[in-house]
């Protein structure tokens, strides 16, 4: 059985519910509000130490991190491939998987600055600094005490779009190659790349300029034709579930 804890349209849940749905495999949806941090519960810190999401169960075995969740699924669950079978190529989607994770953390700055600082104001001092004690991994506890005392700079967050100009400038160049990021076959570079470029496009759609990036432009709407794409994508669902308007701490007894 697959169990998978996530919490529906984040960055990296979307990365492995996408695979998931691309092979075709069932799995039992835990969705745990970040919005109330449930990820920082008791519970759920024994499943995942790093406090983050997702995490996949599969008989009673946990991994954590959507790169090696994806790796693992490929491994376990070969069919339908999201590997190419040239090495050459498979390298190169190994190239992009690691980069949708590398540059991952300057997404998270610029999603900080633009979508949860304002939301840190609804906490008392006190309920921030129980979420700080609870923050198991130090740059995620850091990011957080930064948002919670008012936030990045400009410099800060214009050189986090900086650094995700340059790996979509990659991109770019690369997708002249074939239609996908690891040439002709479509695979976990795309399915860890989408979910950069689409939260990028939330937070920044004119960066994206078609006359400039028209490869991604043309990429992105193959990628959104796809059925299991824009079913994963898809706001509303049982597995993407309205965000709560009222931010508490409930959820991390």
């Amino acid at each position: 059985m697959l169990e998978l804890y996530h919490s529906g349209l984040s960055t990296c849940s979307k990365q492995v519910r996408l695979a998931l749905v691309e092979k075709g495999l069932p799995y039992v949806s835990r969705y745990i509000e970040l919005q109330h941090h449930a990820h920082l519960s008791t519970a759920y810190l024994k499943l995942n130490p790093w406090g983050v999401v997702p995490t996949l169960i599969h008989d009673g075995r946990t991994i954590v991190n959507s790169a090696a969740i994806n790796e693992y699924l490929e491994d376990v669950f070969p069919d339908p491939p999201l590997r190419p079978s040239d090495s050459k190529a498979r390298s190169r989607m190994r190239l992009w998987t690691w980069a949708a994770d590398m540059i991952h953390p300057a997404l998270q700055n610029a999603t900080y600055d633009q979508v949860l600082k304002r939301k840190m104001t609804d906490l008392e001092p006190d309920d921030i600094e129980r979420l700080l004690h609870r923050m198991p991994a130090p740059e995620r506890r850091e990011r957080m005490r930064r948002i919670a005392g008012g936030g990045f700079d400009r410099s800060e967050i214009e050189h986090a779009f900086e650094r995700l100009g340059f790996v979509i400038e990659r991109a770019e160049a690369d997708l002249a190659d074939g239609p996908w990021l690891a040439g002709e076959t479509y695979s976990l570079a795309d399915i860890s790349m989408l979910a950069i470029v689409h939260r990028l496009i939330e937070l920044r759609p004119g960066m994206l300029d078609r006359d400039r990036f028209s490869r991604i432009d043309h990429w992105c709407d193959r990628m959104m034709a796809r059925p299991a794409v824009r079913q994963v994508y898809a706001a509303g669902t049982e597995e993407t579930p309205p965000r709560p308007d009222r931010h508490t701490i409930a959820g991390m007894a």
